[in-house]
């Protein structure tokens, strides 16, 4: 009887610890194919030239008065007759809006100590309008139109393009072909030959507009017209690529 019980006491030890041995045992797992560790990151670029059929133009009036309300009904004054000058030079209401508009204190020179500053001096209104013509032909009568009218600011005439999407797919076909130019050239030096795509990434749109040098005050004393000669718009795209090399 005790030979029984002391067999079937081993038995069970043993069965105890195969069943841990199993239990412990990991599962099997799929591991992933190894990555090709010969790879090339190259740098692509290219721009493209378009001619530009819009122009936008910050222009404004900029008056004084001794209150703040005689130099906001002298800007309103003319800032009114600016837009109409534009409209009856062709542009759409739609095509100007407000750009900027400040309010600031200039204390008289003359003055000294903080309370006189307070008390004498004058008040400057300055009302900018952000101007959108799609005539590019028509950008100088424009800006004598409001010059005329009393826009004593001119600043920031910049000649852009409305075709800017097109050119930038462009610059980006170019940008991936000077990609793999370069790649292929520096395979060919390693004595390696170039695989299959990896990896493509592309930045966002970098257009370089046209800016004239436009930055006139007092542009109403002027006598003639404005000459004015648009420029090109350069649409640059950039891409990184990651090569395979065989």
């Amino acid at each position: 009887m005790r030979k029984i019980l002391s067999f079937m006491l081993t038995l069970a030890l043993v069965l105890g610890l195969s069943l841990g041995a199993l239990a412990q045992e990991p599962s099997p797992q799929v591991l992933p194919a190894p990555l090709n560790s010969a790879t090339l990151v190259v740098s692509g670029a290219n721009s493209v030239g378009i001619k530009s059929d819009l122009a936008t133009i910050e222009l404004g009036a900029q008056t004084r008065g001794r209150t703040v309300g005689e130099a906001h009904q002298e800007n309103i004054r003319i800032i009114d007759a600016v837009i109409a000058a534009l409209e009856a030079a062709g542009v759409q209401r739609e095509d100007i809006r407000t750009s900027s508009y400040y309010v600031y204190f200039e204390p008289d020179g003359s003055m000294t100590g903080a309370v006189a500053s307070l008390i004498s001096g004058n008040f400057t209104v300055t009302n900018m309008l952000s101007v959108t013509i799609r005539d590019i032909d028509s950008v100088s009568t424009a800006i004598d139109a409001a010059s005329a009218a009393g826009a004593n600011n001119i600043y920031s005439l910049i000649f852009q393009s409305s075709k800017r999407q097109e050119a930038y797919h462009q610059a980006l076909q170019g940008a991936v072909a000077d990609a793999r130019a370069k790649a292929e050239v520096l395979a060919l030096a390693a004595g390696k030959t170039l695989g299959s795509l990896v990896k493509l990434e592309s930045n966002e749109l970098m257009g370089t507009p046209f800016e004239s040098s436009a930055d006139q005050k007092f542009a109403g004393e002027m006598a003639t017209s404005t000459p004015i000669l648009a420029g090109d718009v350069i649409i640059t795209a950039s891409v990184l690529v990651t090569f395979n090399l065989d």
